[in-house]
């Protein structure tokens, strides 16, 4: 075990001791442990997960076997401690993706927020997923079509939010953020102000129990840095769409479009590119502009069985060919089963086709198989 992953632990357990010392605060573990266990046609960025398919010499495709338990989470629910007023909560939530060798992990702190419930607003400060893009696509690979149409992931943040009930059975949603923002100067400080997210959405039920919700969100930040003369934009919108189709069917989906959103995995990690001079002139810098889309229809035919299908795909624009080697598109399509063997444990067999396209017109595929185990707490 090492250093960092004893302090670690230490830490958890003290957060759980003052917790419950503080008179009227609860504290609730949650989580899970996951085996996830994967076949790969070809070589991926990272391995353990899948996004990318590098380079390789037609019909030398270099298979790859990974297994991990990395994406076992670990989390403190706190509750209490508040008023007649002020309903007061947080989260502490973490994995094992955080580097070091394969069977000794650090730890990686997912999220980590308070958050403060009133009659006019709720107010959340700390580290949680962003905004915009809220929908995850049911995926074994950890990764969950990132890169590959699904925008959006976690950083520092104040968040106002608000619920309103428009009609009997209809939900407004209003959320407004202003976050750490992350990219060129480090990790963005340079730029000399926080990024903004908001989101607006409505939900209502149109069939069962469960509410059909659309919503439209967006981004808007610079990056600074010293090493360039010229700021560069942040730009994002996207739509999310919820649809529950009875007991048995649901589909979901989201459509993004923007510029340089490397920092929320959209232009398939790219932000900035470098493009050759135009006659006498300089090499030009430029945001990297993408627009991509993700969907999946979920088929629950009984109670202990799931099937999800879907796909989604990034596709950054560039005037002309950039200098460097860059990705031109991003496609993933995916099938699972994921079975209910008791009430707290699944098992899971997932079958996905990657396709990266690099600038120039080069192609690789990847076919990848993924078993997984989970046992939920």
């Amino acid at each position: 075990m090492t250093r960092r992953f004893q302090a670690f632990a230490v830490i958890v357990v003290l957060l759980a001791m003052c917790a419950t010392a503080v008179a009227g605060v609860t504290t609730t573990f949650y989580g899970f442990v996951k085996l996830d266990a994967s076949l790969d046609s070809a070589m991926t960025d990272k391995g353990d997960f899948a996004f990318i398919v590098e380079e390789y010499e037609e019909g030398e495709e270099d298979d790859e076997f990974n297994m991990t338990a990395n994406q076992t989470r670990l989390g403190i629910k706190l509750d209490g401690g508040g008023s007649d007023a002020i309903a007061v909560s947080g989260l502490i939530e973490f994995d094992l993706y955080g580097g070091g060798p394969e069977n000794k992990p650090n730890p990686l702190m997912r999220k980590a927020y308070m958050e403060f419930k009133t009659d006019v607003v709720d107010i959340l400060a700390g580290q949680t997923s962003d905004i915009i893009s809220p929908l995850y696509p049911t995926t074994l690979n950890y990764i969950a079509l990132r890169k590959s149409g699904n925008i959006g992931f976690r950083r520092p943040q104040i968040r106002l939010s608000k619920n309103v009930e428009i009609a009997d059975g209809t939900k407004l949603s209003i959320a407004a953020s202003a976050n750490r923002n992350m990219g060129l100067g480090e990790n963005g400080e340079d730029a000399g102000m926080p990024s903004f997210q908001g989101r607006l959405a409505v939900g209502t039920k149109l069939i069962g129990d469960k509410p059909a919700v659309i919503g439209v969100s967006g981004v808007w930040g610079q990056e600074e840095s010293d090493d360039f003369d010229t700021d560069f934009d942040r730009t994002g919108i996207s739509v999310d769409v919820s649809l529950p189709l009875g007991e048995m069917i649901a589909v979901k989906g989201e459509y993004f479009t923007g510029k340089n959103l490397a920092v929320y995995l959209g232009g398939i990690g790219q932000g900035i590119a470098t493009l050759p001079p135009e006659g006498d002139e300089d090499d030009e810098l430029v945001e990297i502009e993408a627009s991509g889309w993700w969907a999946q229809v979920t088929i629950k035919p009984v109670e202990n069985w799931q099937f999800n299908v879907g796909g989604g795909s990034d596709d950054p624009e560039f005037d002309r060919d950039p200098v460097g080697d860059m990705l031109e598109k991003n496609t993933t399509y995916y099938g699972n089963a994921i079975w209910t063997v008791a009430p707290a444990a699944t098992i899971g067999v997932e079958y996905a086709m990657f396709e990266t396209e690099y600038v120039g017109g080069k192609k690789y595929e990847n076919s990848r198989v993924q078993l997984s185990f989970m046992y939920k707490f």
